[in-house]
């Protein structure tokens, strides 16, 4: 008896292609590892951004007077600090309310621009809405009166549906 392998005798090239396979694999997984730790750096770092903004938020609300001094701070350096004029906006009302100037003039913000002209859209469809349900009423009106037979009149108008003429009262 003899037994035969019907295995495929190994090579060193077979041994490469597997090693190349398993640091490529190694090396995604590091990939996906350092992508892992930057987001929850990212994190980290927002929430340290956005509480210290909560902290600055509170002692310029605070009257004192070592707040004040932080206060004329802010007011004169912190628009320089701002470089979009979409952030300048954001602040205008802060920055002017702590007697400083964000150096924006009497432009108006887009983002304002924008939220009104929305508003009067909205308002002038809404008439526009208003004016067609009121002409839909008044031309249902005519024809509801108009296509009636003289025995729809002696129904109420909640006996009367809006197919037309009732046929079980025609002969």
């Amino acid at each position: 008896m003899s037994v035969t392998n019907n295995k495929a005798p190994e090579s060193i090239f077979d041994k490469q292609d597997s090693n190349k396979l398993k640091e490529r694999q190694r090396l995604e997984e590091l990939k996906r590892q350092t992508k892992i730790q930057q987001v929850k750096l990212d994190k980290r770092l927002n929430n340290q951004k956005i509480l210290m903004g909560a902290f600055l938020g509170q002692v310029l609300a605070t009257k004192g007077d070592d707040e004040q001094m932080i206060r004329e701070y802010f007011a004169i350096h912190f628009p320089d600090f701002l470089t979009r004029k979409s952030d300048k906006f954001l602040f205008k009302s802060m920055i002017e309310s702590l007697g400083g100037d964000i150096g924006l003039g009497d432009e108006e913000d887009s983002f304002e621009i924008q939220q009104k002209e929305k508003s009067q859209k909205a308002i002038h469809e809404e008439g526009e809405m208003k004016v067609d349900a009121t002409e839909q009423s008044q031309s249902e009106k005519f024809v509801s009166t108009t296509d009636r037979s003289p025995l729809d009149f002696s129904l109420g108008e909640t006996d009367y549906s809006d197919q037309g003429s009732h046929q079980n009262y025609h002969r």
